[in-house]
């Protein structure tokens, strides 16, 4: 087989190139369902390469039910249905959206810079330059600093060479693509997820395959059906007031997903950035505490909770892969800042960060009780909305609607609302409303904006 299996100077196998452009033609519409294509020696032929090539595209895309193989009569394009087929584009949500001066911004889910912890870090600031002068702007070790890795290592109960610090949590999804994803890959997310991290998955030559989410996380039936035919580099989610639906994973479906993972022998990504936005009295568990066999890759970011600008998380991860992680946070930035790592724990160790958390928590319980109320004197008959008891945002369905018909008459009315992009035109139309980092009179007069927006719709 290597003998016909070549590689581009770049690395990519000939065969794969052979079924992306095929694949490309499919999409294009070129190739249509249930089209036969060229036989392999013709297509060997126009390609000028060994028929055996050819062979090994049409059964690589096989394999992705992509086409399928009459025996005897040739190579056909697979009918593929509304139900997520497996390369159908996910359904995407993207937070960066332009808004006007004075609009009201629910397309956000930031919190507002009022609530900076900006003195405790000032303090933290002026101890470290006072303590390590110059020495403070080293580069170090592109893992973290020791102090920081054992101080949150002491915290979750790990040993620090687990840990990974980085700028962020989209570094973090960054860097695990590039040291567990190989081109080609299959990449398991949720349906809708997050473009930033499919953006990342796609940037390392990645498949994207998107799950449906129910009621209580991502449709781990559906899941095990796909895993019996594709086995994928990596499997994506957020458990807790997912993006942008805002579901939390049920502790059935945790175990499920855990269950599945160690079955088929793949790793999970769990991106964590709202758990610490709990306004229900159940504390939140992490797939990461409840994973017995390391195939949880736990990336936290401390941007929500404490500062966007701070640039500034770390990840879990096993042993095992710590060496390539190692290697793409290098080739990343080198390292992140050691000045801000080294205020980071001395903020941690004072006691700030659990400070922090307790009355930012208390804040936006009181915001999010604020909204939940308002949806229900102005929404009530209008959208469908579930309550998820934590985070930044509620996610609203307006049946019979389109998400770009309400955002523009949101917009009229000087209201900017978040959006999913990719949902069929039949589906309801949905929409994030983020309350993070707006004021009370906003949201107030924001909601009933919103309402005569969807109404004047229907009418």
């Amino acid at each position: 087989m290597a003998a016909y299996i070549g590689k581009t100077q770049e690395g990519v196998p000939l065969y794969r190139l052979i079924g992306d452009k095929i694949f490309e033609k499919i999409e294009k519409g070129i190739y249509k369902p249930g089209d036969k294509l060229p036989t392999v020696r013709g297509l060997a032929l126009r390609e000028g390469v060994n028929p055996g090539t050819v062979a090994a595209a049409y059964k690589f895309l096989e394999n992705r039910h992509i086409v399928y193989t009459i025996t005897g009569s040739g190579v056909y394009v697979t009918e593929r249905g509304k139900d997520g087929s497996l390369f159908a584009p996910p359904v995407l949500f993207d937070e960066r959206t332009e808004t006007r001066p004075g609009m009201i911004n629910f397309a956000s889910s930031n919190v507002s810079e009022e609530l900076f912890p900006v003195g405790d870090f000032r303090r933290a600031f002026n101890a470290v330059l006072e303590e390590e002068k110059g020495r403070a702007f080293r580069y170090e070790n592109p893992g973290g600093i020791a102090s920081l890795r054992t101080t949150i290592g002491e915290r979750l109960g790990v040993l620090p060479d687990k840990i990974q610090i980085i700028s962020g949590a989209q570094q973090g999804i960054d860097i695990i693509s590039r040291a567990v994803l190989s081109y080609g890959d299959c990449v398991f997310v949720e349906k809708p997820t997050y473009m930033g991290a499919v953006e990342a998955f796609m940037s390392r030559g990645a498949n994207i395959v998107a799950v449906d989410m129910e009621k209580d996380g991502m449709d781990t039936e559906r899941l095990e059906s796909l895993l019996k035919v594709h086995k994928p580099g990596l499997v994506y989610v957020m458990p807790y007031y997912q993006t942008p639906t805002t579901i939390s994973y049920s502790a059935a479906k945790k175990r499920k997903l855990l269950e599945l993972s160690y079955k088929y022998d793949f790793y999970i990504a769990e991106e964590d950035n709202l758990s610490d936005f709990c306004y229900d009295s159940e504390k939140t568990v992490s797939l990461r505490s409840l994973d017995y066999k390391n195939k949880v890759i736990y990336i936290k970011s401390f941007s929500k909770i404490l500062m966007p600008g701070l640039r500034l998380g770390y990840m879990v991860m096993p042993r095992v892969i710590s060496e390539s992680v190692l290697k793409a946070k290098y080739s990343a930035d080198m390292g992140t800042s050691g000045f801000i790592q080294s205020a980071f724990d001395r903020y941690i160790r004072s006691g700030g960060y659990d400070r922090h958390i307790l009355k930012i928590r208390d804040h936006y319980k009181r915001k999010y009780n604020l909204v939940n109320i308002y949806l229900g004197m102005y929404m009530k008959n209008i959208a469908g909305y579930t309550e998820p008891g934590g985070g930044l945002s509620f996610r609203l369905l307006f049946d019979g609607l389109k998400s770009g018909d309400i955002l523009r008459e949101a917009e009229k009315r000087g209201v900017a609302l978040g959006c999913e992009k990719g949902r069929s035109e039949d589906e309801a139309g949905a929409v994030r409303l983020g309350f993070g980092d707006v004021s009370d009179e906003d949201i107030t007069r924001g909601i009933k904006l919103i309402s005569e927006a969807a109404q004047s719709l229907v009418i």
